[in-house]
């Protein structure tokens, strides 16, 4: 999060659009001090169960979210390309940069900063006092705008001085242009979307919804993301647009129509498009602004939603636990994390979109494919290697075991007699293996054995334990603090490098599996060994 001296440079650089804002009917001063104590607050790290942190560790999560931006700087790099070599064909590269930028911010939008959007814990405090409902409500939004410029430039500044070299000051100006238009249309889009099942549900029935609409607007990204490819043929090895109506449905072609109009060959449909780019992002925002009082009075629905809703018993739990667990500790740690697993909100807030992407990676590939093969085909072939990707789920969850809505219950462990955490350990690792892990993969395996036959069952066996030795294995490198014990904020974003080393080991992995298919027996062999490790994973790592 913004530290003091991020929070009061960002406020000075408010300051100069105060006559703007304050012409949106907004009591600008007002404004500025919430935002101030809503920054200075994220720099403010909640105080850990049993205070065993030091205060060393506390002041270096001061600026978790900003220092940990140079890994969003290093991704950034990654798209240069597409800048350098955007001359003279601009639209096909520019669509499939604002593709993957519009994917990244969106995502963290959805899974990081939407708890910033519909955060009601400061509604007692605020709406008690003579403060109307647009200026808490425009201070809400610029706080998650804030958040996603900061992301905003750290993947796009590479991009950025690439293209003020490469191609002129215009063009710097068009992009940083863009830029803001694009956080405007995902900020304001998102908060619609929220407004409408704010209106429309409430209770917990609302607070599902709103992870459903999630995972549902995770995999429409990556859907759309195939569409704006196939905006493009391939010609004597050059990839042409050609104009289609549903291009207009896509937001990436609008941001990458402007430079093609500008410096490459223009056209009525670029212009268009063009200004798709400029007008909804404004009409939206227009039109978000005039109904923010209501967001914020629909907002009251989750703060009062959980009041005398009961639980289930979970005697399936309770059945499950007895099945894989040892000791009578081990099955209450499996019950307790599996019900958080299912009822902590802000745990599905930013898992249960990777979990639902995760499951639909592998069909994409199968999206590029299935253009020049058919389905009878693709099942002949291998391409049911790619299931490896469905993994990356797993680093994803370990990664967010250790957070809690409500850390500070972590002292009932401290206070329990207890001889280790390890019995902690194994249940939330265990529950999640078998409630989340095992019927996402069943789902998915189900459908490649229908697509490929019954001759990848082992392969697919090989992948199935690859995924549950991995789990213990990632969790015994990332887990340094026990589950549930820690506060979400957006700290956890300072483990992200630890995706692009689990995408590398995947992917070493599953080149290991291809070889196995090489040789004779191979494939046994591996299923043999990966048996072994599994039993010495899940009963020597946590004793």
């Amino acid at each position: 999060m913004a530290g003091p001296e991020v929070s009061f440079r960002m406020l000075k650089l408010l300051d100069r659009f105060q006559g703007v804002i304050s012409r949106l009917g907004v009591d600008y001063e007002t404004l500025r001090r919430i935002l101030h104590v809503k920054l200075l607050m994220d720099s403010r790290r909640a105080p850990v169960i049993l205070s065993s942190n030091s205060r060393k560790a506390e002041e270096q999560d001061k600026n978790l979210f900003v220092s940990s931006l140079w890994l969003y700087g290093l991704i950034g790099l990654v798209l240069t390309p597409f800048v350098f070599w955007s001359d003279p064909e601009y639209l096909m590269p520019m669509s499939i940069l604002s593709a993957i930028l519009m994917f990244l911010i969106m995502t963290s939008m959805i899974s990081d900063f939407s708890s910033v959007l519909l955060d009601v814990r400061d509604r007692s405090i605020l709406m008690t006092k003579p403060i109307d409902g647009r200026t808490v409500g425009v201070a809400r939004s610029i706080h998650a705008g804030i958040y996603l410029l900061l992301l905003t430039g750290a993947l796009s500044a590479a991009s950025l001085a690439v293209g003020l070299f490469k191609h002129g000051v215009l063009f710097f100006l068009i992009c940083i242009l863009e830029l803001i238009l694009m956080n405007m249309l995902i900020l304001v889009s998102t908060s619609m979307i929220y407004l409408v099942l704010l209106k429309y549900w409430d209770g917990e029935k609302l607070k599902d919804l709103i992870n459903y609409v999630q995972i549902g607007l995770s995999a429409t990204l990556a859907i759309g993301y195939q569409f704006v490819i196939r905006s493009f043929d391939l010609i004597d090895f050059n990839l042409v647009f050609t104009p289609a109506w549903w291009q207009v449905l896509l937001p990436p072609v609008w941001f990458a129509a402007p430079f093609e109009w500008m410096f490459g060959e223009g056209s009525g449909w670029l212009i268009v498009l063009s200004l798709l780019a400029v007008f909804v992002p404004v009409l939206l925002m227009v039109a978000y602004l005039r109904y923010i009082p209501s967001f914020e009075q629909y907002l009251e629905k989750l703060a009062h939603s959980e009041a005398g809703k009961g639980r289930e018993r979970g005697r399936f739990d309770r059945f499950l636990a007895k099945i894989v667990c040892r000791s009578r500790t081990e099955q209450a740690c499996f019950r307790l994390s599996a019900s958080m697993l299912k009822n902590e909100r802000e745990f599905k807030l930013k898992v249960y979109p990777t979990l639902g992407l995760s499951v639909l990676l592998p069909y994409l590939f199968f999206f590029s494919t299935i253009r020049n093969s058919s389905l009878a085909e693709i099942g002949r072939g291998s391409s049911y290697y790619v299931l490896h990707v469905m993994l990356i789920m797993i680093v994803t969850v370990v990664m967010m075991l250790k957070f809690s809505g409500k850390p500070k219950a972590f002292w009932l462990f401290g206070a329990a007699p207890l001889p280790s955490m390890s019995s902690l350990y194994q249940g939330a690792l265990k529950a999640f293996a078998i409630k989340m892990f095992l019927p996402l993969f069943t789902v998915n395996a189900i459908v490649f054995l229908i697509i490929f036959g019954i001759r990848i069952l082992p392969d697919v066996l090989i992948i199935l334990l690859t995924g549950l030795v991995l789990i213990p294995v990632s969790a015994k490198a990332m887990l340094r603090h026990p589950p549930f014990s820690q506060a979400f904020n957006m700290a956890q974003q300072k483990d992200g490098w630890w995706v692009l080393v689990f995408i590398i080991v995947v992917g070493g992995l599953c080149g290991l599996h291809y070889f196995s298919s090489t040789v004779t027996y191979g494939i046994s062999a591996y299923i043999v060994v990966l048996l072994a490790a599994n039993s010495l994973a899940w009963t020597r790592l946590y004793k």
